[in-house]
Protein backbone atom coordinates (compact mmCIF):
# COMPACT_ATOMS: atom_id res chain seq x y z
CA UNK A 1 0.00 0.00 0.00
CA UNK A 2 1.65 3.35 -0.99
CA UNK A 3 1.49 5.95 1.60
CA UNK A 4 1.87 10.28 1.18
CA UNK A 5 3.04 12.36 3.66
CA UNK A 6 2.71 15.87 2.81
CA UNK A 7 4.59 18.47 5.15
CA UNK A 8 4.11 21.99 6.25
CA UNK A 9 5.13 24.55 8.31
CA UNK A 10 2.61 24.25 10.43
CA UNK A 11 0.15 26.74 12.93
CA UNK A 12 -0.43 27.84 16.83
CA UNK A 13 -3.30 26.32 17.53
CA UNK A 14 -5.02 29.33 18.47
CA UNK A 15 -4.80 32.80 18.11
CA UNK A 16 -3.59 33.71 21.44
CA UNK A 17 -0.39 34.59 23.65
CA UNK A 18 -0.69 31.15 25.44
CA UNK A 19 -0.98 28.79 22.19
CA UNK A 20 1.26 31.20 19.65
CA UNK A 21 4.04 31.23 22.42
CA UNK A 22 5.17 27.07 22.33
CA UNK A 23 4.90 27.07 18.55
CA UNK A 24 7.66 30.37 18.33
CA UNK A 25 9.30 28.12 20.92
CA UNK A 26 10.11 25.56 18.41
CA UNK A 27 9.96 27.54 15.21
CA UNK A 28 12.69 29.64 16.29
CA UNK A 29 14.43 26.76 17.76
CA UNK A 30 14.99 25.20 14.45
CA UNK A 31 18.53 25.18 13.32
CA UNK A 32 17.78 25.75 9.84
CA UNK A 33 16.72 28.46 9.96
CA UNK A 34 18.95 30.29 13.31
CA UNK A 35 22.37 28.50 13.22
CA UNK A 36 23.50 30.66 16.22
CA UNK A 37 24.89 28.86 19.48
CA UNK A 38 22.57 27.76 21.72
CA UNK A 39 24.45 29.17 24.26
CA UNK A 40 23.76 32.80 23.52
CA UNK A 41 20.48 32.00 21.59
CA UNK A 42 18.23 30.34 24.10
CA UNK A 43 19.07 33.28 26.20
CA UNK A 44 17.49 35.70 23.82
CA UNK A 45 14.84 33.33 22.88
CA UNK A 46 14.04 33.31 25.87
CA UNK A 47 13.79 36.59 27.93
CA UNK A 48 13.88 38.46 24.91
CA UNK A 49 11.50 37.15 22.54
CA UNK A 50 9.18 34.63 24.31
CA UNK A 51 7.91 37.00 26.84
CA UNK A 52 6.86 39.91 24.27
CA UNK A 53 6.41 38.63 21.12
CA UNK A 54 4.04 36.07 21.68
CA UNK A 55 0.98 38.90 22.17
CA UNK A 56 1.74 41.16 19.25
CA UNK A 57 1.79 38.10 17.18
CA UNK A 58 -1.62 37.27 18.72
CA UNK A 59 -3.11 40.12 17.32
CA UNK A 60 -1.90 39.57 13.82
CA UNK A 61 -3.50 35.64 13.50
CA UNK A 62 -7.02 37.22 15.30
CA UNK A 63 -7.35 39.34 12.07
CA UNK A 64 -7.58 36.41 10.04
CA UNK A 65 -8.38 33.34 12.13
CA UNK A 66 -11.88 32.25 11.75
CA UNK A 67 -14.73 30.63 13.83
CA UNK A 68 -13.91 27.26 12.79
CA UNK A 69 -10.08 27.38 13.67
CA UNK A 70 -6.67 28.29 11.85
CA UNK A 71 -7.66 28.98 8.02
CA UNK A 72 -4.40 27.43 7.31
CA UNK A 73 -5.12 23.96 8.76
CA UNK A 74 -8.37 23.91 7.19
CA UNK A 75 -7.26 24.42 3.88
CA UNK A 76 -4.10 21.64 4.68
CA UNK A 77 -6.82 19.32 5.86
CA UNK A 78 -8.80 19.58 2.50
CA UNK A 79 -5.38 19.82 0.30
CA UNK A 80 -5.23 16.07 1.96
CA UNK A 81 -8.47 14.72 1.68
CA UNK A 82 -8.55 16.21 -1.90
CA UNK A 83 -5.33 14.27 -2.80
CA UNK A 84 -6.34 10.77 -1.40
CA UNK A 85 -9.14 11.01 -3.60
CA UNK A 86 -7.47 11.83 -6.66
CA UNK A 87 -4.93 9.60 -6.32
CA UNK A 88 -7.39 6.71 -5.09
CA UNK A 89 -8.99 7.42 -8.68
CA UNK A 90 -6.15 7.78 -10.56
CA UNK A 91 -4.32 4.27 -8.88
CA UNK A 92 -7.32 2.14 -8.78
CA UNK A 93 -6.70 1.58 -4.88
CA UNK A 94 -7.09 3.27 -1.87
CA UNK A 95 -3.82 5.54 -1.00
CA UNK A 96 -3.19 6.47 2.82
CA UNK A 97 -2.64 9.87 2.75
CA UNK A 98 -1.68 12.23 6.38
CA UNK A 99 -0.73 15.83 6.69
CA UNK A 100 2.57 16.81 9.25
CA UNK A 101 3.62 19.81 10.55
CA UNK A 102 7.24 20.96 11.15
CA UNK A 103 6.43 22.94 13.95
CA UNK A 104 2.64 22.31 16.04
CA UNK A 105 0.16 19.97 15.25
CA UNK A 106 -0.46 17.68 13.29
CA UNK A 107 2.86 16.55 14.03
CA UNK A 108 5.35 14.88 11.33
CA UNK A 109 5.77 12.05 13.95
CA UNK A 110 1.97 11.47 14.38
CA UNK A 111 1.55 11.65 10.63
CA UNK A 112 4.24 8.93 10.34
CA UNK A 113 2.92 6.74 12.72
CA UNK A 114 -0.34 7.12 11.42
CA UNK A 115 1.07 5.99 8.19
CA UNK A 116 2.56 2.74 9.53
CA UNK A 117 -0.60 1.84 11.49
CA UNK A 118 -2.20 1.37 7.91
CA UNK A 119 0.51 -1.40 6.60
CA UNK A 120 2.20 1.08 4.09
CA UNK A 121 4.98 -0.48 2.27
CA UNK A 122 6.17 2.72 1.23
CA UNK A 123 6.00 6.46 1.64
CA UNK A 124 6.12 9.51 -0.45
CA UNK A 125 6.92 12.40 1.35
CA UNK A 126 6.07 15.95 -0.20
CA UNK A 127 7.29 19.13 1.79
CA UNK A 128 4.46 21.66 0.09
CA UNK A 129 7.27 23.70 -1.20
CA UNK A 130 7.25 24.80 -4.94
CA UNK A 131 10.82 26.02 -5.26
CA UNK A 132 13.18 24.36 -2.42
CA UNK A 133 15.44 25.97 0.11
CA UNK A 134 16.55 23.93 3.02
CA UNK A 135 14.63 26.58 5.48
CA UNK A 136 11.66 24.99 4.28
CA UNK A 137 11.59 21.98 2.57
CA UNK A 138 14.82 21.22 3.90
CA UNK A 139 13.90 21.17 7.41
CA UNK A 140 10.85 19.30 6.69
CA UNK A 141 12.75 16.59 5.10
CA UNK A 142 15.12 16.54 8.20
CA UNK A 143 12.45 16.70 10.32
CA UNK A 144 10.84 13.81 8.94
CA UNK A 145 13.92 11.60 9.02
CA UNK A 146 14.69 12.09 12.66
CA UNK A 147 10.56 11.37 13.56
CA UNK A 148 10.69 8.67 10.87
CA UNK A 149 13.80 7.13 12.80
CA UNK A 150 12.24 7.40 16.12
CA UNK A 151 8.84 5.61 15.13
CA UNK A 152 10.30 2.91 13.59
CA UNK A 153 12.91 2.37 16.18
CA UNK A 154 9.28 2.16 18.49
CA UNK A 155 8.39 -0.51 16.28
CA UNK A 156 11.37 -2.89 15.89
CA UNK A 157 9.39 -5.65 14.48
CA UNK A 158 7.76 -3.29 11.50
CA UNK A 159 9.11 -3.70 7.87
CA UNK A 160 10.91 -0.65 6.76
CA UNK A 161 9.29 1.01 3.93
CA UNK A 162 10.91 2.19 0.97
CA UNK A 163 11.08 6.01 1.30
CA UNK A 164 11.02 8.57 -1.98
CA UNK A 165 10.61 12.47 -1.43
CA UNK A 166 9.21 15.45 -3.87
CA UNK A 167 12.01 18.19 -2.67
CA UNK A 168 10.39 20.66 -5.05
CA UNK A 169 7.90 21.22 -8.04
CA UNK A 170 8.06 24.59 -9.08
CA UNK A 171 9.04 22.79 -12.54
CA UNK A 172 6.38 20.29 -12.59
CA UNK A 173 3.93 19.46 -15.47
CA UNK A 174 1.28 21.91 -14.89
CA UNK A 175 2.47 23.82 -12.08
CA UNK A 176 2.81 27.10 -13.90
CA UNK A 177 -0.69 27.08 -15.77
CA UNK A 178 -2.35 26.39 -12.24
CA UNK A 179 -0.84 29.46 -11.02
CA UNK A 180 -1.52 31.36 -14.06
CA UNK A 181 -4.93 30.92 -13.72
CA UNK A 182 -5.00 31.79 -9.63
CA UNK A 183 -3.78 35.12 -11.21
CA UNK A 184 -6.12 35.53 -14.37
CA UNK A 185 -9.13 34.32 -11.80
CA UNK A 186 -8.35 37.52 -9.06
CA UNK A 187 -6.74 40.34 -11.24
CA UNK A 188 -6.57 41.17 -15.12
CA UNK A 189 -3.49 42.50 -16.75
CA UNK A 190 -3.06 45.83 -18.71
CA UNK A 191 -0.13 47.01 -20.01
CA UNK A 192 1.49 49.63 -16.99
CA UNK A 193 -0.32 47.16 -14.52
CA UNK A 194 2.36 45.67 -11.95
CA UNK A 195 2.62 41.64 -11.09
CA UNK A 196 4.82 41.49 -7.95
CA UNK A 197 5.82 37.91 -7.23
CA UNK A 198 6.92 37.68 -3.65
CA UNK A 199 8.81 34.54 -1.96
CA UNK A 200 9.83 34.42 1.60
CA UNK A 201 13.64 35.32 1.82
CA UNK A 202 16.27 33.48 3.02
CA UNK A 203 19.62 34.65 4.68
CA UNK A 204 22.32 35.14 1.77
CA UNK A 205 24.27 32.88 3.78
CA UNK A 206 22.38 29.71 2.59
CA UNK A 207 23.19 30.99 -1.15
CA UNK A 208 26.90 30.99 -0.29
CA UNK A 209 26.66 28.10 0.58
CA UNK A 210 24.91 26.80 -2.38
CA UNK A 211 21.13 27.06 -2.02
CA UNK A 212 19.77 26.99 -5.06
CA UNK A 213 16.23 28.80 -3.65
CA UNK A 214 17.34 32.25 -5.91
CA UNK A 215 17.45 30.53 -9.51
CA UNK A 216 13.99 28.50 -8.82
CA UNK A 217 12.38 31.93 -7.78
CA UNK A 218 13.59 34.00 -10.29
CA UNK A 219 12.63 30.96 -13.01
CA UNK A 220 9.25 30.34 -11.15
CA UNK A 221 8.74 34.63 -11.54
CA UNK A 222 9.62 34.85 -15.24
CA UNK A 223 7.60 31.54 -16.42
CA UNK A 224 5.00 32.97 -14.66
CA UNK A 225 5.22 36.25 -16.39
CA UNK A 226 5.93 34.55 -19.63
CA UNK A 227 2.24 32.47 -19.10
CA UNK A 228 0.64 35.15 -18.69
CA UNK A 229 2.02 37.29 -20.98
CA UNK A 230 3.11 39.92 -18.93
CA UNK A 231 5.91 42.78 -20.56
CA UNK A 232 9.03 42.42 -18.25
CA UNK A 233 8.68 46.03 -17.25
CA UNK A 234 5.89 44.92 -15.17
CA UNK A 235 7.08 42.02 -13.38
CA UNK A 236 8.86 42.49 -10.34
CA UNK A 237 10.70 39.97 -8.28
CA UNK A 238 10.81 40.52 -4.01
CA UNK A 239 11.27 38.82 -1.07
CA UNK A 240 9.70 39.30 2.22
CA UNK A 241 9.18 38.13 5.92
CA UNK A 242 13.02 38.22 7.08
CA UNK A 243 13.11 38.23 10.83
CA UNK A 244 16.11 39.05 12.21
CA UNK A 245 19.34 41.10 11.53
CA UNK A 246 20.94 38.92 9.44
CA UNK A 247 21.70 39.98 5.59
CA UNK A 248 18.78 38.06 3.43
CA UNK A 249 17.87 38.14 0.21
CA UNK A 250 16.32 40.67 -1.52
CA UNK A 251 14.97 43.45 -2.90
CA UNK A 252 12.02 43.58 0.05
CA UNK A 253 8.75 43.90 -0.76
CA UNK A 254 7.73 46.65 1.41
CA UNK A 255 9.92 48.91 -0.57
CA UNK A 256 9.25 47.13 -3.92
CA UNK A 257 6.19 48.37 -3.40
CA UNK A 258 6.72 52.28 -2.59
CA UNK A 259 8.89 52.48 -5.16
CA UNK A 260 6.31 51.49 -7.59
CA UNK A 261 3.45 53.61 -5.77
CA UNK A 262 6.14 56.48 -6.31
CA UNK A 263 6.69 55.57 -9.94
CA UNK A 264 3.27 56.46 -10.48
CA UNK A 265 1.58 52.63 -10.29
CA UNK A 266 -2.22 53.09 -10.03
CA UNK A 267 -2.58 49.00 -9.94
CA UNK A 268 -0.62 46.61 -8.37
CA UNK A 269 -1.25 42.35 -7.40
CA UNK A 270 1.14 40.40 -5.38
CA UNK A 271 1.17 36.69 -5.73
CA UNK A 272 3.75 34.40 -3.27
CA UNK A 273 4.30 31.41 -5.25
CA UNK A 274 7.10 29.61 -2.13
CA UNK A 275 3.35 29.60 -0.08
CA UNK A 276 1.45 26.56 -1.24
CA UNK A 277 -1.31 27.61 1.65
CA UNK A 278 -2.31 31.04 2.99
CA UNK A 279 -0.82 31.74 6.42
CA UNK A 280 0.51 34.70 8.48
CA UNK A 281 2.93 35.87 5.98
CA UNK A 282 0.03 36.30 3.09
CA UNK A 283 -2.91 36.87 4.89
CA UNK A 284 -1.49 39.17 7.24
CA UNK A 285 1.73 40.55 6.06
CA UNK A 286 0.60 41.02 2.61
CA UNK A 287 -3.33 40.79 2.37
CA UNK A 288 -2.84 43.56 5.09
CA UNK A 289 0.29 44.82 6.05
CA UNK A 290 1.63 45.43 2.24
CA UNK A 291 -2.05 46.56 0.94
CA UNK A 292 -1.60 49.51 3.76
CA UNK A 293 1.48 50.39 2.80
CA UNK A 294 1.02 50.13 -1.11
CA UNK A 295 -2.42 52.40 -1.17
CA UNK A 296 -0.58 54.93 1.22
CA UNK A 297 2.19 55.68 -0.83
CA UNK A 298 0.01 55.78 -3.82
CA UNK A 299 -2.39 58.22 -2.57
CA UNK A 300 0.44 60.61 -1.23
CA UNK A 301 2.32 60.09 -5.07
CA UNK A 302 -0.92 61.51 -6.32
CA UNK A 303 -2.94 58.36 -7.35
CA UNK A 304 -6.20 58.70 -6.68
CA UNK A 305 -7.83 55.31 -7.06
CA UNK A 306 -5.12 53.11 -6.40
CA UNK A 307 -5.93 49.25 -6.48
CA UNK A 308 -4.10 46.33 -4.72
CA UNK A 309 -5.08 43.10 -5.34
CA UNK A 310 -3.67 39.81 -3.00
CA UNK A 311 -3.86 37.04 -5.35
CA UNK A 312 -4.64 33.86 -2.98
CA UNK A 313 -2.41 30.74 -2.56
CA UNK A 314 -3.17 27.90 -4.58
CA UNK A 315 -4.13 25.57 -1.59
CA UNK A 316 -6.39 23.27 -2.87
CA UNK A 317 -7.50 24.36 -5.70
CA UNK A 318 -8.52 21.08 -8.41
CA UNK A 319 -5.35 22.23 -10.72
CA UNK A 320 -2.67 21.94 -8.18
CA UNK A 321 -4.20 18.76 -6.60
CA UNK A 322 -3.64 17.15 -10.02
CA UNK A 323 -0.50 18.15 -10.41
CA UNK A 324 0.82 16.96 -7.01
CA UNK A 325 -1.63 13.68 -7.50
CA UNK A 326 0.23 12.86 -11.08
CA UNK A 327 3.94 13.41 -9.21
CA UNK A 328 3.13 11.40 -6.71
CA UNK A 329 1.68 8.41 -8.70
CA UNK A 330 5.21 8.63 -10.67
CA UNK A 331 7.25 8.81 -7.74
CA UNK A 332 5.36 5.89 -5.96
CA UNK A 333 4.49 3.38 -8.83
Amino acid sequence: MLGVLILNTGTPDAPTPEAIRPYLKQFLSDRNLINVPRLIWKPVLNFCILPNRPKKTAAHYQQFWTEEGSPFLLTSLVQRDKLRARLAELMGESVAVELGMRYGNPSTKSAIEALLDAGVSRIVVVPLYPQETKACAGTCLEEFERAFGEAMAERPKRMRPEVRTISHYWNAPGYLDALAQSVRDAWSYEPGKKLVVSFHSIPVSFQAAGDTYPESTKATAEGLASKLGIAPEDVVLTYQSRFDSRKWLGPFLGPELRRLAAEGAHDVAVVCPIFSVDCIETSYEVGIEAREEFVSAAREAGTEAPNFTYIPALGAADSIIGVLANLIMAKGA
